[in-house]
């Protein structure tokens, strides 16, 4: 058998309902129905080979499991133990083995070991020393054949590097984490890098640092980090440090603060210098983690001000104000700053639940697809349906928490695949249950909250064991059998003690928010008419956004750094800055020049592109320059849906002076007596 239809067999014997539908199952594996037929012959003749012919059938329909425990947990732990000679190793796992041999020996290792542990052909071995020489992009000098066998003779940083190079781009080592079944490659390679050696080590060190810093990492993130950290460790003390000079800068970034932490809880346990931690906090700036650390694609303002703009434009359509979800906005950062690495790194993400989430909640999916364009416009990204669908979770996570007030029995959630679906499965259970929420936490984190908190019944998307209290496994969309269980079990909890009910908030519409006379002021003193330019003659959008920033520059409410970085922000990020037809706000970080909250608007003879964007061209060109509170970002999420505004735009094409724009602002901004 091959990965797929190891995956395959895992995936029926781990599923918790017992069944699993050929329907739900070719998009995850990305090939055809027929392919499922063949690999079906494949996993009949291997459970065949172990006498359990009759544990799994397969009707054409679906996958069942219909085995006993004892023979699921024997299937599991043959799987795990697999040769190579059983599992047919692809071409990329070998080279991933190869290269974790070659980097890990002190010693020469013969192409004879390779072909005797893999069950191939020299030529085979041959071949993929060939194509690891091609991946790895170095000097073939690094790949010394000796007469005592092959040497990987290179600095350790290159070899670091190329190891974790290959391992992204197939190795997932959560089941192995988790105490799931593997495949044969991950645990040749767990035990081949010392990973139960070290695995204590690291974990201890990133949950203290989970805990200073009050990060909340999804199970996922967390077993990435462990893997890395316990490779660095497994080099470290093997006697493999990184040599050289830092070239760490001055300035003490949020990412820097992240590996500090982490190599501070291991300072008396390993010998740990500079360039260890700078190797770390590279290495982790280049993974699409959603983590709480200022890692924005451009400045926390106008990253958290698209977001704040988003959730407003959602709030008039579930009529409720999102943006007073504190909670919400968390989380939604950290996706969303994952997902913009993710995709500027060129990866896609698979949501497995899109299409369960399309049809069970069809209308709001679709709210959420007609406004996503506010989220691609502000960061330049095209976001698929799979990220629509992780969004929405935490959209309705929000809005059901806001229904509540009171809950009966304590439960906690736990989720391996992150919070957007923890949250979402926290939703559903607030919907159709009355309960107390402690927390949404990753399965690592489980055994502190019990010990820390008072907790009736865990709910969890994977298989975990409990001594403490009783715990379910349910489907991330819960089905009409997870319902029943749930019901069963918060039943018995209930008989067994005197509920405790509280007075019960009825459900109100939460207004939009609306301009105190102070924030009205604010707002329109930003804008003057010597700030405004009307038929500006420029050649391109460069020159555009220069002629609006010198209306800032010349009356020193920035300085000339700001007006160079509104330029180079469009420059590295692309047109992100235009934000409605015909229309782009510039803008920067504050920090590189802000000296006073202005804003300025030229209106272009000539309309200008802005690279390609669907909004081009452009006639209208703002330059904005404010701090970054929470007073001036809600002012520019004013700003922005009223630039989006079809009159605002008709307004800018005739208007014949500066008063008309002016007049148009003052006039339509909402304004509270209070």
């Amino acid at each position: 058998m091959n990965k797929q239809t190891v995956d395959l067999l895992k995936k029926i014997i781990t599923e918790e309902s017992g069944t699993l539908k050929l329907d739900s199952l070719p998009a995850s594996f990305n090939v055809s129905r027929r392919t499922f037929y063949n690999y079906w012959e494949e996993i009949n003749d291997y459970l065949d080979s172990l006498h359990c012919t009759h544990a799994v059938c397969f009707d054409g329909r679906k996958f069942q499991f219909t085995g006993t425990a004892a023979q699921r947990d024997y299937l599991a732990a043959s799987v795990n133990s697999m040769t190579f000679y059983e599992y047919r190793l692809s071409a990329t796992e070998r080279q991933i083995i190869i290269a974790a041999t070659l980097i890990t020996s002190d010693t020469p290792v013969k192409n004879d070991y390779f072909k005797e542990i893999f069950y191939v052909s020299r030529n085979t071995i041959i071949n993929d020393l060939q194509s690891l020489r091609f991946i790895s992009k170095m000097d073939p000098e690094c790949f010394q054949a000796t007469h005592d066998g092959l040497v990987f003779a290179c600095p350790e940083l290159q070899k670091r590097n190329l190891l974790l190079q290959l391992l992204g781009t197939e190795i997932d080592f959560n089941d192995y984490f988790m105490n799931q079944p593997t495949n044969p490659c991950i645990a040749y390679l767990a035990q081949h890098l010392k990973f139960d050696r070290y695995r204590r080590l690291a974990e201890i060190s990133i949950k203290k640092a989970e805990g200073l810093l009050e990060l909340k990492l999804s199970d996922s993130d967390f077993y990435r980090l462990l893997t890395l950290l316990i490779f660095q460790i497994t080099r470290i003390e093997s006697g493999h440090m990184i040599q050289g000079y830092s070239t760490r800068s001055h300035s003490f970034n949020s990412w820097e603060q992240f590996s500090t932490t982490i190599f501070d809880q291991l300072k008396d346990e390993i010998a740990v210098n500079p360039l260890e931690i700078e190797f770390f906090t590279k290495t982790v700036q280049g993974m699409d983690l959603a983590l709480k650390l200022g890692n924005s694609p451009h400045d926390s303002v106008f990253f958290s001000l698209t977001i704040r703009d988003f959730l407003q434009k959602i709030s008039f359509y579930y009529k409720i104000d999102l943006l007073s979800d504190s909670l919400l906005f968390e989380y939604l950062c950290a996706h969303i700053t994952a997902c913009y690495h993710r995709l500027k790194s060129g990866r896609k993400l698979d949501n497995p639940y899109l299409n369960e989430t399309q049809r069970q909640y069809s209308r709001d999916f679709e709210i959420i697809k007609r406004n996503i364009y506010i989220l691609e416009n502000g960061l330049n990204l095209a976001l698929n349906d799979s990220e629509t669908a992780y969004i929405l979770m935490h959209i309705l996570a929000s809005i059901e928490r806001g229904k509540f007030n009171h809950y009966v029995p304590n439960i906690l959630v736990t989720c391996s695949a992150g919070m957007a679906t923890g949250n979402f499965l926290a939703m559903q259970i607030h919907r159709h249950f009355r309960v107390n929420l402690i927390d949404v936490c990753s399965v690592h984190k489980m055994d502190e909250m019990l010990a820390s908190r008072n907790v009736d019944l865990i709910i969890s998307t994977v298989p975990i064991e409990s001594s403490i209290v009783p715990a379910l496994t349910v489907n991330v969309i819960l089905s009409e059998s997870d319902l029943t269980r749930i019901r069963s079990c918060l039943s018995e909890l209930e008989s067994s003690r005197i509920p405790v009910l509280t007075n019960s908030h009825s459900e109100s519409m939460a207004d939009l928010h609306r301009f105190s006379a102070n924030e009205k002021t604010a707002f329109l003193n930003l804008l003057s008419a010597d700030r405004i330019v009307l038929d500006k003659d420029i050649i391109d959008w460069k020159e555009g956004i220069i002629a609006a920033g010198e209306l800032l520059l010349w009356q020193k409410k920035i300085t000339v750094n700001y007006l160079h970085q509104m330029i180079d922000l469009v420059i590295k990020y692309g047109p992100y800055i235009v934000i409605a037809p015909g229309v782009a706000l510039a803008h920067a970080s504050p920090l590189d020049g802000v000296l006073e909250p202005a804003l300025s608007l030229v209106r272009l003879k000539t309309p200008v592109c802005f690279g390609d964007h669907q909004y081009n061209p452009v006639l209208t060109i703002l330059a904005c320059a404010v701090y970054d509170t929470p007073e001036y970002a809600n002012i520019l999420i004013l700003l922005m849906t009223l630039l989006r505004r079809p009159d605002f735009i008709q307004t800018i094409q005739k208007a014949r002076n500066p008063q008309t724009i002016l007049s148009y602002f003052q006039t339509q901004l909402p304004f509270s007596s209070e």
